[in-house]
């Protein structure tokens, strides 16, 4: 798979992922990244590289405290605590959720966690 086909899965999943989570964030998001992905297709996968590709194995393991331990986020993006905030918005919700959504929450991670690592190897 090229990378622009990395890119256009990644953020398939992603509108999918944020759609779904509307009914509970609201659709500001959703409706934000829709305009984003036209102006720039590449962004969403090169900040969740920079962002949420350092902390794999606590996604891989579905570690908790990935939603919940957010302060050391801020040591890996130079104390750029907007983006991160937007980034793990799920830590104001996470808590909320039933059992099957928070196991759709790690997968959608999970699968664009995949996605970001075979997009930043293609990259490299």
């Amino acid at each position: 798979m090229s990378k622009s086909e990395k890119i256009k899965e990644f953020n398939s999943i992603m509108e999918i992922f944020l759609s779904q989570l509307s009914p509970i964030v609201g659709t500001s998001y959703h409706h934000y990244f829709k305009r984003l992905i036209k102006v720039n297709s590449i962004l969403p996968i090169k900040e969740y590289c920079k962002n949420v590709l350092p902390y794999k194995q606590k996604i891989m393991d579905k570690d908790e405290s990935y939603f919940y331990d957010t302060d050391k986020h801020n040591d890996l993006i130079q104390n750029d605590t907007n983006t991160i905030n937007e980034i793990l918005r799920l830590k104001e919700i996470y808590h909320q959720l039933d059992k099957d959504s928070i196991n759709e929450v790690w997968e959608y991670f999970q699968a664009l966690l995949v996605l970001s690592e075979e997009y930043k190897n293609l990259t490299n």
